[in-house]
């Protein structure tokens, strides 16, 4: 089930909040109490209900805004019993003030809003001893070494439990939560109606997270980082799996402690994991770098299980010249990459992991940097020429692939990284790939775009990296095109 939250100050808002979230979607839905100005009228609120209703009032020390006395608190609490709600939420240390009656489920909950808590298990013991029909823990769960206590619990929960994570691994566990039974995960309404800060949206939950599809059979896929390109990664997988009826389904994760983030991803028995740019180096502490090629990367974009372990690898080189490929045939270039020069601007684990899908596509390499070391090393191990940055403008090159190696700088307005190389070098029939723009083109990519060069955009890139991953997991082939149309549905037409 879906649960969600309704916290109005006002309970004529409250009551509109109620008939939109039974049309979203909503399984149950929680009215805060706490939030109200005036008294509840609980009847009112009863007697409107198209969906079932759970009562909570939440102190200030458990997330709410309650500022009466406890005893009127407790006295709300009855109030709801008496109204017959549903499920009535009351507090560990308040459960002996009201009691057990047939007419609603008692959820026995606990809330930490500071961390996880090292005598969690012996909290949670205590729970199960108030007769709850359900048990929700609500705890900091910001990092990964936060979420495992949650996670051990979630594993062999002892009475239907629900674990609400405040913070970045929130979602973790409620997509986990669904997978072993859990009875509801949290949901906002929509955006900035939030119970708390990270909780997703009833609609992130349906569209991007597929979560009424996750259930035992269910197999997961792990996505790394924050924000929203991890997001639209995960929206766009789980759109290929449900295409190609796959019982695959994507996990949000974050990395932080390494061998931590080995017993999760050995845990929870992920089929693959894909990195952000943020954990493409250091792999090698918890997987064996797939040497297959011979090429001394040590960065990845990927993790896949195999007998005994995980191997990092990467899928960036192949998605970049899958893409490349594609560009240059409609532009009439039936051999695609064969023969081609191809620019490689920075030297850093982004261009490095371009390597071996590009020689193995026939293109001829060139690197560029402001580092002379940095240049002359990878020309040396990798092949190509080496040039210094200024040799860029005039040196020759079909492709140009833009990388990191502290050669751009982040701007401040919009976040962006941009390169130092003057776009006015460009010329028409070049191809430009920017490996650091976000999902909205770069100023470069841009300049490229106006100066009739094959830009291929961050977007396709992204599709390009979700049917690899699709390859990889499955063998199988996601066509381009309902992946185009599902991306624009979310974010519009790129133009």
């Amino acid at each position: 089930m879906i649960c969600i939250t309704i916290s109005q100050e006002s309970r004529r808002m409250a009551l509109v909040d109620m008939l939109n979230a039974a049309m979203l979607g909503a399984d149950l839905i929680e009215v805060r109490l706490d939030r109200f100005e005036k008294d509840a009228n609980l009847a009112e609120l009863m007697t409107a209900k198209k969906k079932p209703i759970l009562f909570a009032c939440k102190r200030q020390q458990d997330g709410g805004q309650w500022e009466g006395t406890e005893d009127e608190r407790t006295m709300l609490l009855r109030s709801a019993v008496m109204a017959k709600a549903d499920y009535v939420d009351i507090e560990l240390d308040a459960a002996d003030s009201v009691r057990p009656f047939p007419t609603y489920k008692r959820v026995i909950s606990y809330t930490n809003l500071e961390t996880t808590p090292k005598d969690l298990a012996a909290i949670y013991a205590e729970m199960q001893t108030k007769k709850p029909d359900v048990i929700k823990l609500t705890c900091k769960a910001s990092t990964p070494e936060e979420a495992w206590p949650l996670i051990q619990i979630l594993n062999k929960p002892a009475v239907p439990t629900v674990v609400v994570g405040l913070g970045d691994s929130g979602l973790m566990l409620s997509l986990l939560g669904r997978k072993i039974g859990a009875p509801w995960a949290t949901a906002a309404l929509e955006k900035g109606m939030e119970a708390y800060p990270g909780q997703a949206t009833v609609r992130e939950l349906d569209e991007f997270y597929r979560y009424r599809d996750i259930g035992k059979p269910t197999r997961f896929v792990g996505v790394t980082g924050e924000g929203e390109r991890p997001k639209l990664l995960a929206g766009l997988l789980n759109s290929a799996f449900v295409k190609l009826e796959l019982p695959l389904r994507v996990l949000p994760l974050q990395v932080g402690n390494l061998k931590l983030f080995r017993k999760i991803i050995d845990a929870v028995r992920l089929q693959g994991v894909l990195l952000d740019d943020s954990a493409n180096e250091g792999m090698h502490e918890i997987a064996a770098y797939d040497d297959s090629t011979k090429m001394p990367v040590a960065s990845a974009d990927s993790l896949f299980p195999v007998e005994g372990g995980w191997n990092a690898s990467n899928l960036l080189g192949q998605t970049v010249v899958n893409a490349l490929d594609a560009m240059l045939k409609e532009r009439g270039n039936p051999e695609g990459l064969k023969g081609r020069s191809v620019m490689l601007a920075g030297v850093g684990p982004l261009t490095k992991m371009m390597v071996t899908a590009l020689k193995k596509a026939g293109a001829m390499l060139m690197w560029a940097s402001k580092n002379k070391e940095a240049v002359a090393g990878a020309a040396a191990t990798f092949g190509g020429r080496q040039l210094l940055w200024e040799a860029v403008y005039n040196t020759s090159h079909d492709v140009l692939i833009i990388g990191r190696d502290g050669s751009r700088k982040i701007t401040d307005d919009i976040g962006e990284e941009e390169t130092t190389l003057h776009p006015g070098y460009l010329k028409p029939g070049m191809c430009v790939v920017d490996l650091l723009s976000g999902l909205i083109p770069s100023k470069f990519l841009q300049e490229a775009k106006i100066r009739r060069c094959g830009v291929v955009s961050p977007r396709r890139l992204m599709i390009e990296q979700v049917r690899e991953a699709v390859r990889r997991l499955s063998d199988l082939e996601i066509a381009v095109e309902p992946l185009e149309e599902t991306l624009t549905n979310w974010i519009g037409d790129e133009e």
